[in-house]
């Protein structure tokens, strides 16, 4: 909780500080889908007071159920905001191709699955003290689990599509490959608890009329939910193998944030993975679950020393959106003219920003493009620092650069900003 609330401040004081910074970062086609991640943190925390606080150390009785209840429709709001309101920048704001698609676009949909089960851990504190309001809990928090499973097979529709066409992503989203197992081990795990609380708290004698009275429907619901939960594991199987493989013979990118993408999809998968074998009884499902879980402690430490170290350099946090920005300064290099990149869109001339060490005001020069060419250097690869990473001379693809950035050979991995740039 401090964790989050700590990251919280931090994130407002900054878009408070630069404001500007919150319309490049929400019209981003990558980094505004992280936004989603915000509920699905909060939704941690709820769980967190309920097993916890309430269960574990019986801490502030009924009223700590009803805050945590009270601040899970809270994390609804925020998750269903994410589902329809990110989708809505995609679709208008955002531009997309086939070739560029990834399971990242399933950042804003699944928090509505996580909420889903927040709820129905919420609900199962409930039902102790009001079944009404218990079953009240159980009821949304399957609509939030069917709103979030729905939007994440659309999705995944989509990028199977693209996994057909043009294979798996390029290194630098080659982690991204794990993120399905998120909707499929999160949704899996809470059809099963609402299912489990459908059969408690079914049926209802408060209306006669109602399906909710009708003998057995419980039971009905429970079975239903296992086994949607049961092919959701299915399912996940088959992403999981083909992504594990090809994470393990292709060269992933350096470490970094998205390396955590590893740990929440295959935490929950794998938490599915022990329930069903509880379920059943399975002593194989179980050891299956228990080798996965083992597996993922072991990345989770050594991802949490690697993050804690380069916390400390300084290198962990990237901002994409401000890639194409103006540099405030640049640092004084080795060569008097350097051509960082030669992109332009007109092929008689060329726009170079340039700016002169000690000056904060880059200048944008239009010039005739035999002009541009002659400031090349002869040297194959000169380095700097943009944006805090080192950049190459023969750089054009911003996703490998952001990939590779401490790459040495720039002419094999193509590397660096995306407009021409000089240093005078």
């Amino acid at each position: 909780m401090v964790l989050f609330v700590a990251m919280t401040a931090m994130t407002a004081a900054r878009y408070s500080m630069f404001p500007q910074i919150w319309s490049l970062m929400i019209h981003h086609p990558v980094q505004s889908l992280f936004l989603g991640c915000i509920p699905m943190a909060l939704a941690t925390i709820i769980n967190g007071l309920i097993i916890e606080g309430h269960q574990t150390w019986n801490l502030g009785g009924n009223a700590l159920v009803y805050a945590a209840w009270g601040l899970w429709w809270f994390d609804a709001a925020l998750s269903l905001l994410s589902n329809f309101a990110i989708f809505h920048l995609m679709v208008t704001r955002h531009a997309h191709e086939l070739p560029t698609t990834s399971a990242v676009w399933l950042l804003p949909v699944v928090p509505s699955v996580v909420a889903g089960t927040s709820g129905a851990i919420v609900a199962g504190a409930l039902v102790d003290i009001s079944e009404s309001h218990a079953l009240l809990a159980t009821m949304a928090a399957s609509f939030m689990l069917a709103v979030g499973l729905l939007m994440s097979f659309f999705i995944l529709a989509i990028y199977t599509h693209r996994l057909l066409l043009h294979g798996f992503p390029s290194a630098g989203l080659a982690v991204s490959i794990f993120l399905p197992l998120g909707p499929f081990g999160q949704g899996g795990y809470g059809l099963l608890l609402v299912g489990d609380l459908y059969r408690r708290l079914l049926p209802q004698s408060t209306s006669a009329d109602s399906i909710l009275a009708e003998p057995g429907f419980g039971i009905a619901l429970q079975a239903i939910t296992f086994v949607f939960a049961f092919m959701l594991w299915v399912i996940g199987i088959w992403f999981l193998i083909p992504a594990t493989v090809a994470l393990s013979t292709s060269r992933g990118p350096p470490f970094g944030l998205p390396y955590w993408g590893l740990i929440f999809p295959s935490g929950v998968y794998t938490l599915l993975t022990i329930q069903l074998g509880t379920k059943i009884n399975s002593t194989f499902i179980h050891v299956i679950g228990t080798i996965y879980a083992l597996a993922i402690f072991c990345m989770f430490t050594v991802i949490s020393f690697k993050t804690i170290k380069q916390l400390r350099s300084g290198k962990m946090f990237h901002a994409p959106c401000l890639d194409d920005q103006p540099l405030a300064s640049v640092d004084a290099i080795q060569k008097d003219d350097i051509e960082l990149s030669a992109r332009t869109p007109n092929v008689n001339t060329a726009t170079t920003t340039v700016v002169t060490p000690g000056d904060t005001t880059p200048r944008t020069i239009v010039e005739p493009q035999e002009e541009a060419s002659a400031r090349q250097l002869d040297s194959e690869t000169v380095k700097r620092t943009w944006w805090g990473k080192p950049v190459y001379e023969e750089s054009s693809d911003l996703e490998e650069w952001l990939a590779f950035p401490d790459s040495a050979d720039a002419s094999t991995h193509n590397t660096g900003p995306s407009r021409s740039m000089y240093v005078m």
